[in-house]
């Protein structure tokens, strides 16, 4: 899926200031922040104590902050239908993908 090709000092080409949303998404596809690390693109975080408390306090919190994202017609579609797949609500199954990664980020970014 996502290369390590920067793990072996590869040049990685940011996108433009002005790249479209396909290019962004290109390039996130092809990598991630480790590799964006491993280039020396972009750096850890080293006070971990911030995301490890965020971390554990977002369990006993309610949903009461909204965020709006806006997406494709077709992605919002497919997102509709997976939710309907799931029978959950659209804003709680993405909520859960959301809360998902954040996990999966931050304790890649804890625990390198």
């Amino acid at each position: 899926m996502k290369s390590r090709k920067a793990s072996k000092k590869t040049a990685i080409r940011l996108p433009r200031k002005d790249a479209s949303y396909e290019q962004l998404a290109n390039f996130f596809d092809r990598y991630d922040s480790v590799d964006l690390e491993a280039a020396g693109i972009m750096e850890p975080n080293p006070d971990h104590q911030e995301l490890e408390r965020l971390l554990k306090e977002y369990w006993t919190q309610p949903n009461s902050m909204q965020l709006n994202i806006r997406v494709p017609a077709s992605a919002k579609k497919m997102i509709e239908r997976l939710a309907g797949h799931k029978t959950v609500e659209v804003s709680t199954l993405v909520r859960m993908w959301v809360i998902e990664s954040m996990r999966r980020e931050a304790l890649r970014t804890i625990h390198p």
